[in-house]
C-alpha cells in the first residue's frame, strides 16, 4: 500500500474516519457511532474504529487486510495515558492488520490540527464540552472535559438538562423559572413521550443515554427560533459559560495568538455552534468584559470564531503521520473558515 494514513474523529453520538495520501488528498471517509470509550467502554470503541477504518479501506480500492501507514485519532475522552494506552494494545491485539502505528489525542487538540499549525483556542460544544488553549510551541492548557457529572458546562446535554431542570423546580415550586416553562415542558414530554414528572425518571437514570438526553437541544433551538423566552435563556446562558471557558485558559495565551490579523482565533466546533445567533448574546457579554479588565486591557484587542469545512479526523492524521516522521500536506486555508470577528471597542462583522 502507497502512503496511506488514516485519520478518526471520535464524538459523545457519532464519529468518522478518513484516509488520506501524502499529498493532502482524501481518499475515503466513512461514519460510525459513538467512540468515547467511557461511555460506551473500551470493546465498543475500538471494533467501531476498526469498522469505520476497514469500511474505508474498502471504499478507497484499498486492501483491507494492509496496515496503513499510522492511523490518528482525536478522541472525546482521549485524555488519560493508562486509557490511551489500553485502546492501542487492545487495537494492536484484536485487530492486527488495522495499522503499522497509532497515535492518540483528544478531541479538541485533533480540532486544532485540522484547522492550522500556529494554535489558538477550541471550543468545543457538542453532546458534551471542552476547551483548550494550544500555544504555537505545542505547550496547551485545558478547561473543562470532565463529563456531563463533572462539567459539559454549554453542551447539548447541559443546556438540555439547564431547560429540562426548569420545568422540574418550576412544577415542584421549588425555584421560581426565569421565564415561563409552558413550552419547554410540552417540548419535554413530546421529545421523551411522558406525560409528567415522573415519567422522565427511566430517562434520567435507568435507561439514561447522554446523547438521547442531548438531542433535546435541538427541540430548545427550534423554541428559541420561533421566540421562546425560556429557550432563548438557556442558550444565552450556554453563550455566557462557553465564553467562560476561553477567560480560563486566556491567560496561558502566548503574545503570537493575541497579536495576529484576526485577533485570538477559537474553532468552534460541534452541533450546538449551529445555533450562534442564540449563543451570541451572552458570548460577546463576557468576553468585552474580560477584555476591558485590567488583566487584559490592551493586551486582548478581538477575536475570530471559526468552523472546520473537513472533519477533525484530518487532524488526527496529520498528529498519527508525524508521530511516526511523516508530513501530510494541509491546505488549512480551504480547511477552516471565519464565520464571526469581533474587535473590541469597535464594529464586529459576520462572515460568509
Amino acid at each position: 500500500m502507497a502512503s496511506v494514513f488514516g485519520g478518526v474523529e471520535g464524538g459523545g453520538t457519532h464519529s468518522k474516519a478518513v484516509l488520506v495520501a501524502r499529498d493532502g488528498r482524501i481518499l475515503a471517509e466513512t461514519e460510525g457511532p459513538s467512540t468515547n470509550h467511557w461511555l460506551v467502554g473500551v470493546d465498543k470503541c475500538i471494533e467501531t474504529i476498526n469498522d469505520m477504518v476497514q469500511r474505508a479501506k474498502t471504499e478507497a480500492g484499498l486492501d483491507p487486510n494492509t496496515p496503513l501507514c499510522s492511523l490518528g485519532m482525536s478522541l472525546s475522552g482521549g485524555e488519560q495515558k493508562d486509557a490511551i494506552d489500553k485502546l492501542i494494545t487492545q487495537m494492536k491485539e484484536l485487530f492486527p492488520n488495522l495499522s503499522q502505528h497509532y497515535f492518540i489525542t483528544t478531541d479538541a487538540i485533533g480540532a486544532m490540527a485540522t484547522a492550522n499549525d500556529r494554535g489558538g483556542v477550541v471550543l468545543i460544544s457538542g453532546t458534551g464540552s471542552n476547551c483548550k488553549l494550544v500555544n504555537p510551541d505545542g505547550s496547551h492548557i485545558g478547561c473543562g472535559g470532565w463529563g456531563h457529572m463533572m462539567g459539559d458546562e454549554g453542551s447539548a446535554f447541559w443546556i438540555s438538562h439547564l431547560a429540562v431542570k426548569a420545568v422540574f423546580d418550576a412544577r415542584d415550586n421549588l425555584v421560581a423559572p426565569p421565564h415561563d416553562v409552558t413550552y419547554v415542558g410540552k417540548a419535554m414530554e413530546d421529545y421523551f413521550q411522558v406525560s409528567d414528572l415522573m415519567g422522565m425518571l427511566p430517562h434520567l437514570y435507568t435507561n439514561f443515554q447522554k446523547s438521547h438526553f442531548a438531542g433535546f437541544c435541538k427541540k430548545l433551538a427550534e423554541g428559541a427560533e420561533a421566540g421562546d423566552a425560556l429557550c432563548r435563556y438557556v442558550f444565552t446562558q450556554a453563550g455566557r459559560v462557553l465564553a467562560k471557558h476561553v477567560e480560563a485558559v486566556l491567560p496561558a495565551a502566548e503574545e503570537p495568538l493575541l497579536s495576529g490579523g484576526l485577533g485570538l482565533p477559537i474553532l468552534c466546533v460541534g452541533s450546538v455552534w449551529k445555533s450562534w445567533e442564540l449563543l451570541k448574546p451572552g458570548f460577546i457579554e463576557v468576553l468585552d468584559k474580560v477584555a476591558s479588565s485590567d488583566k487584559f486591557k490592551g493586551r486582548f484587542h478581538g477575536y475570530s470564531l471559526l468552523v472546520l469545512r473537513q472533519s477533525s479526523a484530518l487532524g488526527g492524521a496529520s498528529l498519527g503521520a508525524q508521530s511516526m516522521g511523516a508530513t501530510i500536506t494541509m491546505d488549512y486555508a480551504a480547511i477552516a473558515k471565519v464565520f464571526y470577528q469581533h474587535t473590541f471597542n469597535s464594529n464586529q462583522g459576520e462572515f460568509s
